[in-house]
């Protein structure tokens, strides 16, 4: 294992594969504690849509990230990259080791690859600006204002991340040189991390999306549309809008409130993105070096793929003989 560095197991892929239940058991096998990888669940008052850990998951090990901020607060990779870095430092501390759980697959690359982050090119009046911009003229707009000015980085993000696509162009106006740039300095850190992404997903991609359309059925009998509801007064009248208003589970329902979808519409459009979104997952997942797919569906039972995954981190020198390294 590499010298002084921490070992991390991470547990990724698309939604619906059993991020949370994996991570548990390897926890409870390996001494540990889970930090959170996911962009929404770190929002307090929405448990339902963004799929946070039950309180029984949340009682098994002590979990991090997980509804500390409220819903108003913005909360930037960088952001992320520090707070994870703090939580796994205090991890070790504590002799227990840290299990990175989620699916947001640019803050895992970010934390695990040790990127640096500028505060530079940051205007809060600007970024505001360019928010109502994609309000009014719509995210593809602003997306191919981006294509136009730095087209290496439009393509590492996607069309529908306003809230990236947002910081590209406040980057781009605020430093005068390519988003793309500033991103590429930010890769040159040597990683704090010995780790490797343990990728769930399914070789049957339509046994997947059935997970998925059943998952949000399931939202739904939990309450989802009450807990959207509640978001959406919320959010009339607010000067800022939300991050957690672009969280799918949350922006498909409030055309709904508006009157201008109806419910089974609202529905299926949730299924639907939550697909693209999976796909999107895995093509992310796909990119990465250190990564080992597992497929869910070619286990017999959960404590198979506990097994092969525990058989992974010892491969890749993060654990040794199915325990963790010693401080």
């Amino acid at each position: 294992m590499a010298e002084n560095r921490i070992p991390v197991a991470a547990v990724v892929g698309p939604t619906a594969t059993g991020k949370t239940e994996l991570g548990i058991g390897l926890c409870q096998r390996l001494g540990g504690e889970v930090v959170s990888c996911d962009s929404m669940q770190v929002y307090r008052g929405l448990p339902i849509g963004t799929a946070q850990p039950t309180s029984e998951e949340l009682a098994a090990v002590p979990h991090h990230l997980v509804g500390c901020l409220e819903v108003d607060q913005p909360f930037s990779v960088s952001d992320y990259v520090e707070a994870a870095g703090k939580a796994i430092q205090g991890i070790r501390a504590r002799g227990k080791f840290p299990v990175l759980v989620g699916g947001t697959g640019l803050y895992a690359r970010s934390l695990l690859r040790g990127f640096s982050f500028e505060e530079n090119g940051r205007d809060e009046a600007l970024r505001q600006k360019l928010f109502r911009q994609a309000e009014e003229q719509g995210a593809d707009a602003l997306y191919r204002r981006l294509q136009e000015l730095d087209p290496k980085a439009a393509e590492e993000i996607h069309p529908h991340n306003v809230k990236r696509v947002v910081r590209a162009l406040e980057y781009i106006q605020l430093c005068g040189e390519p988003f793309s740039q500033q991103a590429e300095r930010s890769r040159t850190a040597q990683s704090p991390y010995q780790y490797v992404m343990l990728c769930l997903t399914y070789r049957d991609r339509e046994a997947l999306y059935r997970r998925i359309d059943q998952r949000v059925d399931r939202m739904l009998e939990q309450g989802l549309l009450e807990e959207a509801r509640l978001f959406f007064n919320r959010c009339q009248g607010s000067e800022r809008i939300p991050t957690a208003a672009q969280a799918i589970g949350y922006k498909e329902l409030f055309p709904y409130f508006r009157g201008e979808a109806s419910l089974a519409e609202a529905v299926e459009s949730i299924k639907r993105e939550s697909r693209r979104y999976a796909k999107r997952q895995i093509t992310w997942f796909k990119r990465e070096e250190r990564v080992e797919f597992l497929y869910v569906d070619s286990f017999s039972n959960h404590q198979a793929l506990l097994d092969e995954s525990l058989a992974q981190l010892a491969k890749w020198g993060v654990v040794k003989g199915g325990t963790a390294f010693e401080q």
